[in-house]
């Protein structure tokens, strides 16, 4: 079950982030002038990728905090968890999820609150030119 539980978690985050980031980069593409969309695009690449790879140190922090707080606050080690048991593996992963969940209904409200501002340079396209979406 706790197999299953952390499958399907992935599963859902990464159809979040497909559906997420080429709207956002088209936003944020066409928010700005053409004269500045080189720039904004290298750090659009730049915002997207620096927060993964912090991400990864903070969620293995929050994921052995939970390995070892929890297991030791509901009695199932009594000792530092050499052997990994899968509660104590649970309860690392329940914490590092419970705050993407948090992180995600955050990001979730912010994008009902914010509209999309197209650049007056990107209202006056030719046609047949194509939109620049970011780095995809």
């Amino acid at each position: 079950m706790p197999l299953a539980y952390v499958v399907l978690s992935l599963v859902l985050i990464g159809i979040g982030l497909g559906l997420v980031i080429t709207p956002a980069s088209n936003m944020i593409m066409n928010s700005v002038s053409r004269s500045r969309q080189g720039m904004i695009s290298s750090l659009t690449s730049l915002e997207r990728f620096a927060p993964l790879t912090i991400g990864i140190a903070v969620y293995n922090l929050i994921f052995f905090e939970g390995v070892i707080r929890i297991p030791a606050s509901q009695d199932i080690a009594k000792t530092a968890p050499t052997v990994m048991k899968v509660p104590v593996l649970s309860a690392g992963f329940d914490l590092a999820f419970f705050g993407s969940l948090v992180i995600g209904l955050v990001i979730l409200v912010l994008t009902f609150i914010t509209h999309e501002e197209i650049h007056p340079d990107n209202r006056d396209r030719p046609a047949g030119e194509e939109i620049p979406s970011g780095m995809l």
